[in-house]
């Protein structure tokens, strides 16, 4: 207790202090602030990756869908509840002590960075689609056929309208 009590006294001893941590604290603010990664900018990435995937595939609909006969004009819209999930690789390991057995996972890294291993797309809640000859009960029984196929998604989650 002594020992800190003298330290703290030494500290009160320093002439201009106030100054040496307001310069201090300024210090640590610009290394935060413009040194480590921003997650901010990061989420910015993959909510750009996303919409470009999520673009992409409402793109590649409408090309697929205007091919059906009687179709005509079409309009697509996709929503998605999350962003693409990165899978990183894992090195596991199993040691025994007795009759305990422990199983350590790490991350692999390579030059600092985590391995990826995929990225899943983001997950399809539903698709709007909007089709000129969607009147026609075949024509929209098979757009919804093959907006199911298309993104491996259940029919109750496709609405198709004229």
């Amino acid at each position: 207790m002594g020992k800190i009590r003298q330290f703290f006294e030494k500290i009160k001893s320093v002439k201009n202090i106030e100054l040496y941590v307001a310069l201090v604290l300024a210090v640590v603010v610009v290394v935060i602030v413009f040194v480590a990664p921003s997650d901010s900018q990061k989420t910015l990435e993959n909510d750009e990756v996303t919409v470009s995937y999520i673009a992409q595939m409402e793109n590649k609909l409408i090309t697929v869908l205007s091919d059906i006969e009687g179709c005509g004009k079409v309009s697509v819209a996709i929503s998605y509840s999350t962003d693409g999930t990165k899978v990183y690789a894992y090195e596991n390991a199993t040691k025994q002590e007795g009759n305990i057995v422990l199983q350590t996972s790490t991350l692999v890294t390579i030059k600092g960075e985590p391995l990826l291993l995929q990225t899943l797309p983001p997950k399809i809640m539903g698709v709007v689609v909007v089709a000129e000859g969607a009147s026609d009960a075949f024509v929209r029984y098979k757009i919804r056929q093959a907006v199911v196929t298309l993104l491996d998604i259940d029919s109750s989650c496709v609405q198709v309208f004229s």
